[in-house]
């Protein structure tokens, strides 16, 4: 990721409508972890500038690692007592220390050198029935100058990342889209800015993360939430993202092909 992007990420995620939403969907998991145990052992890797640790907190002893000098200084910022920097690819976890691990937007990455190498370290480092839950960036043709500014590597589909996710040792339980509601006026804003930017001379490479005026921003969080109640039972065939949650666990009797959990 570009180094400017860490500051405009710090500032966005407390209120931007993407963070907001997500950050949302993936605490209604931990709380519905937390209910069969009291006090969870958290790992958020890749943390970036630390939101989703602070957010977290309540749960249990949360933990963070990213690789960036820059993120961890952010987490600093909030105060945050348990971040340290590593490289995934190279840190040693450990075995059977965690019962949930969060990784967000961070296995596309360019400088993930091997995913199921690192899929496999959460594997290892979560404890027996231990939750995975990931997100990573949908569509290979969404592809946009906001993956140059956050240094993308490749984009998945749902197929894809099952199948990662198994090759890996874990048991499906929850795969979807999302950001279904607003997929198709995403879509067209990037492939007309891909458009746009080809006929253009190539400057410095900016996200398109940036805080709607205060409505626009409160109604998109609004259809946002909304989705998010519809996906915590059902999955979307497209999105903007791929969100899943996986279980160091064998697949259950109940399961159905595409390795989702009966409800």
């Amino acid at each position: 990721m570009e180094t400017s992007e860490y500051k405009i990420m710090f500032e966005a995620e407390e209120r931007h409508w993407w963070y907001v939403s997500l950050h949302s969907l993936i605490l209604h998991f931990i709380a519905e972890e937390r209910k069969s145990k009291d006090h969870l052992k958290i790992l958020d890797a890749g943390c970036g500038t630390g939101r989703l640790c602070q957010l977290m907190a309540p749960f249990g002893a949360v933990h963070g690692c990213d690789v960036s000098d820059d993120a961890v200084s952010f987490c600093k910022k909030r105060y945050l007592p348990s971040i340290f920097k590593a490289d995934l690819n190279t840190v040693l976890l450990g075995e059977n220390r965690y019962d949930v691990i969060t990784s967000i937007d961070v296995l596309y990455h360019r400088g993930i050198e091997n995913e199921e190498r690192v899929l496999k370290k959460f594997f290892d480092a979560l404890l027996p029935g231990g939750m995975l839950i990931l997100q990573v960036p949908a569509y290979e043709f969404l592809r946009s100058s906001h993956d140059a500014a956050v240094h993308t590597r490749k984009r998945y589909t749902t197929l894809s990342l099952v199948k990662l996710l198994r090759s890996s040792g874990f048991a499906v339980q929850k795969i979807t889209y999302r950001v279904t509601v607003l997929f198709f006026p995403i879509a067209v804003y990037r492939i007309l800015q891909k458009t746009l930017t080809r006929s253009r001379a190539r400057g410095k490479a900016r996200s398109d993360v940036s805080i709607p005026v205060q409505v626009v921003n409160k109604l998109l969080l609004l259809l946002s939430l909304l989705e998010n109640l519809l996906l915590r039972r059902a999955a979307f065939p497209f999105g903007t993202s791929v969100f899943a949650v996986a279980r160091k666990r064998p697949v259950s009797p109940l399961s159905n092909r595409n390795g989702e959990e009966s409800s």
